[in-house]
């Protein structure tokens, strides 16, 4: 069947997928076409972590009720390992800073500083809790995070057809690699990019490395650094995955011919459906899983 032909019947497919929306049939079918033309050698992943590859909301162990899953800079402070004192801290950083991160009436460029110094104060602050590798390992076990149900389907696909994927994120990438080797999802095709912890001789914690990746400032982390461009130089197709419209700018430090938005929209669904609608070509509602993405690389060979 030709490529134009399979294209459509993906996103036939895709639209009787209850959680699914996409606002812009034609461009998404050319760029579909196109992946599926071209084939795996010449496509890779990009993904966020944080409520992309993990779940938003969990049911609550004890009381059944809906809260929000831990990201990877709110294990440490859910943990028994840290004091008292940097829950307290991490608390009033939060009721601080997010409410101007999720600030409709603010523009990027006007919460730039305050992500800035939001990531900046909460790395000083795991910092002077003087971590040793060993204490991330017994965090990661400890806090019960929920990855997004079907993750690992798409990530052993990639694994077994050698497609790269990336997980960048604006998290603790040293917790990231951790939560992802105890759940056996971390692939040598895999690479993170992340704000990765500096250690000292005794193994203890003593500074994040440069450049620090907050939500809004992606775009200015150049892949053509890393040691990972050489597995992605040649394929010139993105499938791109978020959840927040930050993280389009990801596939910005890389050049490519053509990169396929597909964003989960978790959570203020009315709100907030009108501008992913119209910023990612397919959109998942709702928190839902990973079958639309899985249905996608059954087309591809």
């Amino acid at each position: 069947m030709p490529a134009s032909l399979q294209a459509k019947a993906l996103v036939e497919s895709l639209l009787k997928i209850s959680t699914v929306r996409i606002n812009n049939v034609a461009s998404t079918t050319d760029k579909l076409q196109k992946i599926i033309q071209d084939g795996r050698r010449n496509f890779h992943f990009i993904s966020d972590f944080d409520m992309t590859m993990s779940r938003h909301w969990v049911r609550n162990k004890k009381t059944d009720a809906l809260e929000r899953n831990s990201s990877s800079h709110g294990i440490p402070a859910r943990s028994n390992i840290m004091s008292a004192e940097y829950k307290k801290e991490t608390d009033r950083l939060y009721n601080t800073y997010y409410p101007i991160e999720i600030d409709r009436t603010m523009s990027y460029e006007e919460k730039v500083p305050f992500m800035m110094k939001w990531w900046q104060e909460a790395h000083e602050s795991i910092v002077k809790q003087k971590l040793s590798k060993h204490d991330l390992q017994a965090m990661a076990e400890q806090v019960n995070i929920e990855f997004r149900a079907g993750l690992d389907r798409v990530l052993a696909n990639c694994r077994d057809s050698q497609v790269p994927f990336l997980v960048f994120s604006a998290g603790i990438g040293n917790i990231i690699e951790e939560l992802l080797k105890q759940a056996n999802l971390l692939y040598d095709n895999m690479h993170i990019v992340s704000n990765m912890m500096m250690f000292d001789n005794d193994g203890i914690c003593i500074d994040f490395k440069e450049p620090l990746i907050h939500v809004f400032n992606k775009s200015e982390f150049q892949l053509e650094t890393t040691p990972y461009f050489k597995q992605i130089e040649q394929r010139k197709n993105v499938i791109l995955m978020g959840d927040s419209l930050g993280d389009l700018q990801m596939s910005q430090g890389v050049s490519h011919d053509l990169c396929l938005n597909i964003g989960f929209l978790n959570h203020d669904i009315k709100a907030l459906e009108p501008a992913y609608a119209n910023a990612f070509d397919i959109v998942i509602q709702g928190d839902a899983n990973m079958d639309p993405v899985i249905e996608i690389l059954s087309y591809l060979e």
